[in-house]
């Protein structure tokens, strides 16, 4: 047994395209590992029909509040040459989570809150913890995230518009490599990244009638969202961090192994 390698000769999907995959893919090939990269989820801009009234109206607001890395660089990408760069100095921000935070701060923009857990309904209750009092807010988010945080606004008389910058899709290319995968039944363990990277993987699952396949694996998973989508469909969630990034997901699945090695070693 090498601590060092805690992964050795295990099959590891990955199916977050990208930086973020290309990462993990690394991280699991340095500690034994073989990753077979398929993103599951995809993203592209989305022209939502009152794009015009918020970036004209941008000064008006309190807060913008982003729920994903993405919401940042797509919100950056539509707002970009349109509007006064003192327009949104004047603004405060708040993130849901680490990664998104250090996407704005790419922006030289720095956040005023996120909080300590990195999910839409721990900000909701964090955030109204503090003597903040926005009479407006705006979310630029992706087509498929929840309405919990505008909501917890909401719920409070205060205005949460909601900006759609990006849509989710599936990348068909990688339909056939998923289904070789799944049938050789050579994986150990699969890492969703969300809810939709789970739906996606189901979808081929039901078409191409891999049932038998699926239910072999091991599953893996950030954020609760994601642990309940998985478990909705009667898959077990053996691995989920308690912090809600990929990083802590990688930690996660070497330390389950490495654990699942001494017990193994101690029974011989």
């Amino acid at each position: 047994m090498n601590p060092l390698r805690p992964l050795e000769g295990r099959h590891v999907l990955i199916t977050r395209g990208g930086d973020q995959g290309n990462k993990f893919c690394l991280d699991v090939a340095s500690r034994g590992g073989i990753p077979h990269i398929v993103p599951l989820i995809d993203f592209r801009a989305h022209i939502d029909s009152n794009a015009d009234y918020f970036i004209h109206n941008i000064s008006q607001y309190d807060w913008i509040v982003f729920t994903s890395k993405n919401g940042v660089h797509y919100f950056f990408e539509q707002i970009n040459n349109r509007i006064d760069r003192n327009d949104l100095l004047n603004v405060q921000y708040a993130v849901v989570g680490e990664k998104t935070r250090e996407a704005l701060n790419g922006y030289q923009i720095s956040s005023k809150f996120m909080p300590n857990v990195y999910t839409a309904e721990e900000f909701a209750n964090e955030f109204f913890e503090h003597d903040f009092s926005p009479k407006k807010v705006l979310i630029p988010k992706g087509n498929l995230a929840s309405t919990t945080v505008a909501d917890s606004f909401r719920k409070r008389s205060i205005i949460a518009d909601e900006w759609i910058v990006y849509e989710t899709f599936y990348p068909e290319n990688e339909r056939n490599r998923l289904v070789q995968l799944l049938r050789e039944d050579i994986l150990d363990v699969v890492a969703f990244t969300s809810p939709s990277t789970f739906h996606h993987f189901m979808q081929i699952v039901h078409e191409y009638q891999l049932s038998e396949h699926s239910q072999k694996l091991m599953y893996a998973s950030i954020g609760t969202v994601t642990k309940r989508a998985i478990e909705k469909e009667s898959y077990n969630v053996k691995i989920c961090p308690r912090n809600f990034t990929l990083d802590d997901l990688f930690q996660e699945i070497c330390h389950y192994f490495l654990k699942l090695q001494k017990e193994r070693k101690e029974k011989i």
